[in-house]
């Protein structure tokens, strides 16, 4: 089976993913769908996503990568180190925000050059996903029923409030 593997930081950048790892899963449902992440203080949380078909905790990010060998690898992160070392691990697809190293590489795949400022950071991310395959994309986005990703997500109060009462 061909997988998808989108790596996510912290919380608030897996808050802001989630719209995009939904998307990727309904207009992409015969791939596995990976969520690469290492920091997160509930991980069963994380596993009782329905949309996902796996969450994996790295220790090791390019080592641990590359053992995935992902078809498609979508990241947020946006730094020259991080792209240089990415470039490494030869994988077949990646997928990475616009940036001086990821626009002059034919290794990346970047989506269109936009203006951060006027958009949601949520809607940011949709960019990654438009990228894997911009014309299916397009056919078919709005076929999906964002209102339906809050009754995918597990509530677990306890975590909100952590996080809020920090």
């Amino acid at each position: 089976m061909k997988s998808i593997v989108f790596h996510a930081g912290g919380f608030g950048d897996l808050f802001v993913c989630f719209k995009a790892l939904y998307s990727t899963k309904c207009l992409y449902p015969d791939y596995k769908l990976i969520l690469f992440i290492n920091n997160f203080q509930d991980k069963d949380f994380l596993k009782n996503i329905s949309f996902l078909d796996e969450v994996f905790f790295f220790n090791d990010f390019f080592t641990d990568l590359k053992k995935l060998n992902p078809d498609i690898f979508i990241s947020p992160e946006r730094s020259s180190a991080f792209f240089k070392k990415l470039k490494r691990l030869n994988l077949k697809k990646v997928i990475v925000f616009p940036h001086f190293v990821s626009v002059t590489s034919s290794y990346f795949h970047t989506p269109r050059l936009f203006f951060r400022s006027k958009l949601h950071m949520s809607e940011i991310n949709l960019k990654l996903v438009k990228a894997i395959d911009e014309k299916h994309y397009e056919q078919n986005i709005n076929k999906i029923n964002f209102s339906n990703l809050k009754n995918c997500l597990p509530y677990k109060g306890e975590l909100s409030d952590a996080f809020f009462n920090k």
